[in-house]
């Protein structure tokens, strides 16, 4: 058998971090020690993952009332490296890799995102999303050696 103890000894703390305050559609996040706030109001949201560059940009708008429809509030995705830079040095953002797209389409349905930069994915990603002509140079990866930094700074 459980139980749950609600102890009143233990402290309320508000406005103890600082979260950014109210973004331009007034709408605020923030959390006291009991609960995460949106609007001053206790939320529990709930976070779909969506990789984006993964899918054609004709079908994100469907994906994402697919989401919301579902109860999702949050969009996370990965920008997978290995999509946004196949060759060295050139970097693709447009058509299936136009993130501003993507994230005004969130916007314009009231999705929140959760933009997961790297440079490692855990999304089912070959080579966790490094690019191809990562991993054929001589460094190290995942380390703070100074030639995989330069990249992942690169890439950041």
């Amino acid at each position: 058998m459980y139980q749950i103890k609600c102890d009143a000894k233990h402290p309320f703390f508000e406005h103890h971090l600082h979260m950014g305050g109210k973004n331009d559609k007034g709408e605020e996040i923030n959390l006291n020690s009991r609960s995460l706030l949106k609007n001053g109001k206790p939320w529990l949201p709930v976070m779909g993952e969506y990789h984006f560059s993964r899918g054609d940009r004709r079908d994100w708008e469907t994906e994402l009332m697919k989401m919301k429809t579902g109860g999702i509030d949050i969009v996370a995705c990965y920008l997978i490296w290995i999509h946004f830079e196949e060759e060295e040095g050139n970097f693709c953002f447009a058509e299936d890799n136009d993130i501003r797209k993507f994230v005004r389409l969130c916007r314009k349905h009231g999705l929140y995102v959760l933009m997961r930069i790297g440079p490692w994915a855990h999304g089912e990603a070959r080579n966790g999303g490094f690019p191809d002509w990562l991993l054929k140079k001589d460094c190290k990866l995942r380390d703070n050696n100074d030639e995989y930094l330069f990249y992942a700074r690169r890439w950041y």
